[in-house]
């Protein structure tokens, strides 16, 4: 039996939504634990059936959240671990749950940038288990790779309409919409800094980019890119910024080598702004 801990947990990435069969489509969201020590360390909180969560439970990126988790049964990797979210607790400033801005959150995570892409691809080589989630400096970004994301498939229709179906240990039966496709897969193309980096060139699997597709659903598909292009390449690679990556690969074995982007976290570049961290 795997022991439960109390958890205090930065909140960096969610990742999209997916079909699930057990929970009707879940996502995995990714953090920062925050120890007594004031240091910190990446944990992966998985499942997570985000769009199912009562209101005020669904939490932001950036806040600090407070729940048990514990070791995955399933996941030998370090960082993962399975949520209990009866235990969720979210703290309030002035009647608003509260996030880390730019200067809270930037001594935290200026600790964990690193390895580069290139290490941490080499470092699942060598072990599957290796770390699986990081924050990496880019050196280097190319246009973005758009292809069509297609449909669910019919089983995986069939799989959350099913789940979803179900009544509760209430009677109640799940009313949030059946999760949409979104219309396009997006991939970076980049370098890291490694010297020998030849590219990366991983899918984008961030919430805000389904949400942004859905937001956008009624745009043409070349309307749609250049938004989504404006939010995820011109924001986050320009010359007022540096750029790093939320990286993590995939919890099937096989798929293990292969790292997606989670997420962007883009600081100033101005001179204050360093000075003011540390």
């Amino acid at each position: 039996m795997m022991l439960k801990q109390r958890a205090r947990v930065l909140i960096t990435v969610k990742a999209s939504p997916e079909p699930s069969k057990n929970y009707g489509d879940t996502v995995c969201v990714a953090g920062v634990r925050l120890n007594n020590d004031g240091s910190g360390t990446w944990v992966r909180i998985y499942p997570v059936a985000f769009r199912h969560l009562d209101s005020d439970l669904k939490f932001k990126k950036f806040e600090v959240i407070e729940v048990d988790l514990a070791p995955s049964s399933k996941d030998a990797r370090a960082e993962s671990y399975r949520p209990n979210w009866e235990t969720l607790t979210r703290k309030k400033r002035n009647g608003k749950f509260k996030t880390y801005d730019a200067e809270a959150r930037g001594p935290i995570l200026e600790k964990l940038i690193g390895p580069t892409m290139c290490d941490l691809r080499l470092g699942v080589e060598v072990d599957l288990n290796a770390q699986s989630l990081g924050l990496v400096e880019v050196r280097d970004l190319k246009p973005l790779r758009f292809e069509d994301h297609g449909p669910w498939s019919e089983a995986q229709i069939a799989s959350m309409t099913a789940n979803m179906s179900q009544p509760d240990l209430f009677g109640e039966v799940d009313t949030t919409p059946v999760l949409v496709a979104p219309r396009f897969k997006v991939h970076y193309d980049y370098l890291c800094t490694s010297p020998i980096c030849k590219s990366h060139k991983p899918r984008i699997l961030d919430m805000e980019l389904s949400a942004l597709q859905h937001r956008y659903r009624f745009k043409s598909d070349a309307e749609l890119k250049a938004i989504i292009t404006t939010k995820f390449h011109t924001e986050m690679w320009n010359a007022n910024v540096r750029t790093y990556f939320f990286v993590g690969n995939f919890g099937d074995i096989v798929k293990r080598r292969n790292f997606s982007v989670l997420g962007v976290y883009r600081p100033p570049r101005a001179a204050d702004y360093f000075s003011a961290l540390f």
